[in-house]
């Protein structure tokens, strides 16, 4: 009996052989220090979040949900890791139809926390579209900016992109969820930016938006104008719009250079800030850890902004280029919008803080957008498809 393979055995051999060495490729080249600080990161978040909660029977439970979320965070990660980035480009689109359904949804049927529709209970799980609709909007804006080129040079890099980045910022907006609407704006202006649309146009965009912004103010909603007047006097509302701001200063300012140790911030334990393990965790986080510790977490973002800055230049192709600068415009955004408001130099807005705001809608997507700019990084070093 003959011991040769058949073509079809052979030609089985040759694709396992080739996935298994294409896989074994991809895990050698691996950012192990961007993995290093997601990982560290989120287990920094579940820390101050137990010490912000403790002794607070009520919150106490929140701390053990995110372990949970951490753990589906690390998962789906894994998952999108592994799955070629180029397979995405194919789904693009009908994830981000898939999320626009979702987000009418929610408009039309949601559930509301803190006067805004943003939710889609599943029994026990909540799933908050706006955050994965960042992701799908900027798979489609990257696919449209790496399939044309010569689009991006004249007034269809503008219009296109901002078409697809305008619908769903109009419907978080009507949740209404400003803060996170806006930053669909930046996640626009970072892909039109790297996907070669002129920067003086983006230029034009900007001073036009500006003017939108001042323009749009008499239609704003009462408690949209009193965050911009506490913005500029929080004293001006000290019981009302400007005591989370009063309070979370209060908690940054009593950390001192050390903090006050873990679990020891009086503010957030004795619940005189609000949302402290939410919008406000940073404050809770300098109270605990002081300002040795905040300039410690600010480093690990500055390091992982750094590591997305290589991905893009070193991408192996404009869809990839464009996918990391969008999704690293969201990271940032979330960043310094959160730390901002936090500060006091930012209008309060809502917006968490990439891997300590607790919440697993947030922290689930925030791995997988990190999983997807891994896999940009890594596959630059892999055989040339899937």
């Amino acid at each position: 009996m003959s011991t040769a393979y058949s073509p079809v055995v052979r030609e089985r051999e040759t694709f396992r052989v080739s996935s298994t060495t294409r896989y074994a490729a991809l895990f050698r080249h691996v950012d192990f220090t961007l993995l290093f600080l997601i990982i560290m990161l989120a287990l920094a978040g579940i820390t101050t979040l137990k010490g912000a909660v403790a002794g607070i029977t009520a919150l106490e439970p929140v701390a053990s949900k995110q372990i949970a979320f951490f753990w589906i965070a690390l998962a789906a990660l894994a998952f999108t890791f592994f799955l070629d980035y180029r397979w995405l480009n194919r789904a693009a689109l009908l994830v981000y139809l898939l999320n626009i359904c979702a987000l009418i949804f929610v408009i039309a049927k949601g559930s509301s926390v803190n006067g805004a529709r943003s939710w889609i209970d599943f029994g026990p799980i909540n799933w908050q579209p706006s955050e994965t609709m960042k992701i799908a909007t900027t798979l489609v804006g990257a696919q449209w900016l790496a399939l044309h080129p010569e689009g991006a040079r004249d007034w269809r890099g503008i219009i296109i992109p901002g078409v697809i980045c305008g619908i769903p910022a109009l419907l978080v907006l009507l949740q209404p969820d400003l803060g996170t609407a806006s930053l669909f704006f930046v996640l626009c202006l970072a892909m039109m930016l790297i996907g070669g649309v002129p920067r003086q146009r983006i230029a034009i965009i900007l001073i036009a938006a500006l003017v939108g912004l001042a323009s749009a103010y008499p239609f704003l909603k009462p408690y949209q104008k009193n965050r911009i007047i506490v913005f500029m006097n929080p004293e001006a509302d000290p019981a009302g719009a400007g005591y989370n701001v009063i309070q979370s200063k209060i908690a940054v300012g009593s950390g001192g250079l050390l903090g006050q140790g873990w679990g020891g911030g009086t503010q957030s334990t004795h619940r005189f800030l609000p949302e402290h393990h939410t919008d406000f965790i940073f404050a809770s986080f300098t109270e605990q850890f002081g300002f040795v510790g905040a300039m410690a977490l600010l480093a690990a973002y500055l390091l992982l902004v750094w590591r997305m800055m290589r991905a893009i230049e070193q991408a192996r192709d404009r869809f990839g280029s464009i996918i990391v600068a969008g999704l690293a415009a969201v990271f940032v955004g979330h960043v310094v919008e959160n730390i901002g408001m936090t500060m006091g130099v930012l209008p309060v807005t809502g917006i968490p803080l990439p891997f300590l705001s607790y919440g697993g809608s947030f922290l689930i997507t925030t791995f997988v957008l990190f999983g997807i700019v891994m896999n940009v990084a890594s596959r630059r070093y892999t055989l040339a498809g899937p």
